[in-house]
């Protein structure tokens, strides 16, 4: 039986998630564990069963799939994640250091003792260190199951990562890549068009607006000619 701590966190935590999905639409699986002193958001997110998020931001309609672990990570607007997606934080030292132990370069104490009156070595890689953020994942970008992050990664805007992959690097905007490591496959659309997109950022449009060109959206020169004629 849990004690009464472990119940008040409990209750806690269902009373955040209901009232995210009262007033945002959200849909967070009460299986899933939140941090939500410092998880925010947007509206219309949805968590999967068994997904650790910690110290996340999700845009507008973005969700992630069940048994997934982000933590200092944020997310743009309509993106999807996939299942057993997570970030890789942590560095050691490779050069000049005679030993990778963090007990030669860190005070953390991370087996209980140190050897180091001040840390001498940057255990982690920030792609924003004032925001907290390990790692940022941009708008319109799919991510695939498996999907492994390696810590100061930027997935730029349009991104695919397929099943599987090991992102170790930024990737492009309406590229897809995969494997181990994540290398580009092929892009989504041609030049001319990614530029089209990269301008428009429909993501920021007003919902109203969305709406009236969704219809657009199945062939991105069909939304360019609807949006030039102004036909709607």
């Amino acid at each position: 039986m849990s004690d009464i701590g472990d119940c008040y966190r409990w209750i806690k935590t269902r009373k955040h998630r209901k009232k995210l999905e009262k007033n945002s639409g959200c849909k967070i699986d009460g299986r899933s564990y939140i941090n939500f002193s410092n998880c925010i958001f947007e509206g219309h997110n949805k968590i999967g069963k068994f997904s650790i998020l910690n110290h996340c931001i999700f845009g507008y309609a973005s969700y992630i799939a069940e048994s997934s672990v982000l933590e200092n990570t944020s997310v743009g607007r309509y993106s999807a994640i996939g299942s057993y997606v997570h970030i890789i934080s942590g560095r050691h030292p490779t050069k000049e250091f005679v030993s990778i132990h963090p007990a030669f370069y860190s005070i953390a104490m991370q087996a209980g003792f140190s050897y180091v009156n001040e840390n001498i070595f940057e255990e982690f890689e920030w792609v924003d260190k004032k925001e907290g953020l390990y790692v940022k994942i941009g708008n319109d970008v799919w991510i695939g199951n498996g999907v492994s992050i390696m810590e100061g990664v930027t997935i730029a805007d349009g991104t695919i990562i397929g099943a599987g992959a090991v992102v170790v690097k930024d990737t492009e905007p309406y590229s897809i890549v995969g494997g181990n490591p994540a290398k580009v496959i092929r892009y989504r659309f041609g030049e001319d068009e990614i530029k089209f997109l990269a301008n428009l950022e429909w993501w920021n449009w007003k919902e109203e607006q969305i709406k009236k060109y969704a219809i657009y959206f199945n062939d991105v020169r069909n939304l360019r000619e609807a949006l030039i004629k102004n036909e709607v």
